[in-house]
């Protein structure tokens, strides 16, 4: 898998790099989401939660493949995989379910509801809706064994739900140092802007800074609608639209600061964190935003307002001794898990 893309290929190369580390070498079983006509019109006309894979199929693949390596270890990545596993729990009472968890889902949707509804669709404002995938999301974990978990945070959503063994094991950063040439009073941030928790968060963070407009906050990510809007609404936000690779790396070499603006116990934990850590950017953010990762408040400065955030940010955008808070981020990202690490405490979970 390259290097590319988002979370969920972030995290699912974290749990593939742990795997090797702990002398587990899986077998990958592919699926793809239903596609036909008659799904498209079934998830229009009745959504259910995790309707969109063939669970039956993929399950009778999935034992299959395990019969054939010879193996009862089954690693089930993201929460569309783990909707296998009652299915699975039903055709061998043998296998071992371990679930890689990527974050609960129910949570987001409850942060939608709650902070950004119209970010979400139509029909997850509906009580049916909401009560399936709840229904679901025990079932699944009455029919796996372990969680592997990416925040602390998400172990005690996971004990809530059911689930018997949980680990939390802390985020990996990799390396990939920026050149960077800041421009005082310059921030940005990264974020999928009809994300809830995002856009609830750079709203909130915004809003502070128009009491007080002595930086710029530049943001990166789609939909453009929603980015050109926020633009409109405060005088402190510079849109900056969707960019690739390349051109995030020489735009946010430009900054002083890489701002995480997370003000809910959002699903997971926050992947671009690890990225603006490994270019060298000081990560300004709160306690939750940070949360999945190996921190030293005195080296870096975790808030938990947005007036708090807002003072963090202008402290260090007109700081005279950035080269200090550069500094920091490297420290910082030297805290964090190697692959190695997080193998042998994996293994150390499955063996006991």
């Amino acid at each position: 898998m390259g290097e590319g893309g988002g979370g969920v290929q972030w995290c699912t190369r974290e749990y593939l790099a742990t795997l090797l580390a702990a002398g587990i070498d899986p077998v990958p079983v592919l699926f793809e989401t239903k596609r036909s006509m008659v799904q498209r019109i079934l998830r229009k006309v009745y959504p259910l939660p995790y309707q969109d894979i063939d669970i039956e199929a993929l399950a009778d693949s999935v034992v299959k493949t395990a019969i054939e390596v010879g193996t009862k270890l089954v690693f089930l990545n993201t929460a569309d995989a783990a909707s296998l596993a009652p299915a699975l729990r039903a055709r061998s009472s043998d296998l071992r379910l371990i679930f890689f968890s990527h974050g609960v889902e129910v949570t987001d949707v409850v942060n939608n509801l709650r902070v950004s509804p119209l970010t979400m669709p139509a029909y997850q404002h509906k009580s049916r809706w909401i009560g399936d995938l709840l229904k679901s999301e025990i079932l699944i974990r009455e029919a796996l064994d372990e969680v592997v978990c990416i925040s602390e945070e998400d172990v005690a959503f996971e004990k809530w739900l059911g689930s018997k063994r949980a680990l939390f094991l802390p985020r990996q950063i990799r390396q990939d140092p920026l050149v960077i040439t800041p421009i005082k009073g310059r921030v940005g941030t990264v974020a999928t802007l009809d994300h809830g928790p995002n856009l609830h968060g750079i709203r909130l963070l915004a809003a502070a800074m128009e009491k007080d407009s002595a930086i710029e906050l530049r943001v990166v990510g789609g939909p453009e609608k929603i980015g050109l809007s926020l633009q409109k609404e405060f005088k402190t936000i510079k849109y900056v639209g969707r960019l690739s690779d390349e051109e995030l790396k020489k735009e946010a070499s430009t900054w002083c600061a890489f701002v995480n603006p997370i003000f809910c116990h959002a699903r997971g934990a926050s992947t671009k964190v690890a990225t603006a850590l490994g270019w060298g950017l000081p990560v300004l953010t709160t306690t939750i935003g940070a949360r999945g990762y190996r921190w030293n408040k005195e080296i870096l400065p975790l808030t938990s307002t947005p007036d708090e955030l807002r003072d963090l940010c202008i402290k260090v955008a007109l700081a005279e001794n950035l080269d200090e808070w550069i500094n920091g981020a490297s420290q910082i990202a030297a805290l964090a898990h190697h692959p190695n690490e997080s193998g042998g405490i994996l293994g150390d979970f499955l063996t006991k």
